[in-house]
């Protein structure tokens, strides 16, 4: 007798993806020049940028199938540029016979994909006379080259590749894609999907159709988690409905997640649930380390930092998205938020440049210390 392991529930973000237009939440001007491209069958190299959840992903693969029709398959991939940066040359040299004898769920796609590049890298630094090992940079080259220079046999005129958090590419990336945009522009369309226009070349930007997505307000967030909790059999009262809007800040992906993790277990969600189960660690411990900033305690302040960052491992990234919530949800002075998170996002752009991401954020709790001092005053 075969025992058959009960599957684990599915995240409700990965449920409720958006596989049609009608499914999309505040992006109306978006998809209205998506809808038009697949009408007329244009094929223009995009640029989608905006916040975390706005659907960029889902809005390229609802267009490529849309555009590519029964050549989908064949015709587009998806490259996530941070991934395939990250891999080990090591993973990527294993061959596909080795990669045949994993388990399934030990082996991925791009694992499969990566062997391919690795080998094809390999080949041409061969045929330059250099016998090292093809670099991450080199890698990344051949995987979006590779795909991009094979010609299509079907009745779509060219393929997609779309490349997952393109703000990766540092400036020398940038001017490789430039290149390869331009030898394979009739064959292949390529779509980057990136939080910001910010350090991206102005060669890729004039050759490219620029998409901005934006964050949904609230009161669509509000709309949507209703009709999920509705759909999932869930009670969830007014405040609740409001408290998943309000802690998403505008990521419709966090919004549905929060939604799951305060329904578990229980049938009825209401505000104190949702705000309970939000808090993490991270929350709690960044939420004191604001509070010691504002009452003047910066050395307590700068040592909650410090064993963020350097005993429990979070990314400067996330504890600076985190600061950001936590100024928006405390009960301050308009001025004092405004002039706090501008301080904010002075320093959160410096992260993007930065070697030591503790002095830059050091600098912003003793700005915090000094706004702080400033309001008693």
């Amino acid at each position: 007798m075969r025992l058959v392991l009960p599957l684990e529930p599915s995240l409700w973000s990965v449920k409720y993806r958006p596989t049609s237009w009608d499914q999309f939440v505040g992006q109306d001007t978006v998809l209205s020049h998506l809808k038009s491209l697949t009408q007329n069958q244009s094929f223009p190299n995009m640029i989608f940028y905006g916040p975390s959840g706005t659907g960029k992903s889902a809005a390229v693969e609802v267009y490529a199938r849309e555009a590519l029709g029964d050549d989908y398959a064949s015709n587009y991939k998806l490259l996530n540029v941070r991934d395939i940066r990250e891999m080990p040359v090591s993973k990527a040299k294993r061959s596909l016979q080795d990669l045949a004898k994993l388990d399934q769920s030990e082996r991925t796609e791009l694992d499969e994909y990566m062997s391919l590049v690795y080998r094809e890298a390999k080949a041409a630094l061969k045929t330059r006379g250099q016998s090292k090992e093809p670099n991450r940079s080199q890698m990344l080259q051949t995987a979006i080259r590779m795909f991009a220079s094979t010609y299509t046999f079907s009745e779509v005129p060219v393929k997609i590749l779309v490349l997952e958090e393109a703000d990766a590419l540092d400036n020398n990336m940038q001017q490789a894609l430039r290149r390869t945009m331009e030898i394979y522009s009739d064959v292949t369309r390529f779509i980057l999907i990136t939080h910001t226009l910010s350090g991206w070349s102005p060669a890729i930007l004039s050759r490219s159709l620029i998409l901005r997505f934006q964050s949904p307000s609230l009161e669509e967030i509000e709309k949507h988690i209703a009709k999920i909790a509705s759909s999932e059999n869930i009670t969830i009262d007014d405040g609740g409905v409001a408290a998943v809007a309000k802690e998403s800040l505008g990521d419709l992906r966090r919004a549905i997640n929060l939604l799951q993790v305060a329904a578990a277990g229980t049938s009825s969600v209401t505000e104190r649930t949702v705000y309970e189960v939000n808090q993490t660690t991270l929350t709690r411990e960044v939420h004191e380390m604001v509070s010691h900033a504002f009452s003047g305690k910066f050395l307590k302040a700068r040592k909650t930092l410090r064993n963020l960052l350097a005993l429990e491992g979070y990314l400067a990234s996330e504890v600076s998205l985190e600061i950001q919530r936590d100024l928006v949800r405390r009960q301050l002075e308009p001025e004092v938020v405004r002039t706090a998170l501008e301080r904010l996002a002075e320093i959160d752009h410096r992260l993007t440049q930065a070697r030591n991401p503790f002095i830059h954020l050091t600098a912003l709790l003793a700005s915090l210390t000094y706004i702080g001092n400033e309001g008693q005053n």
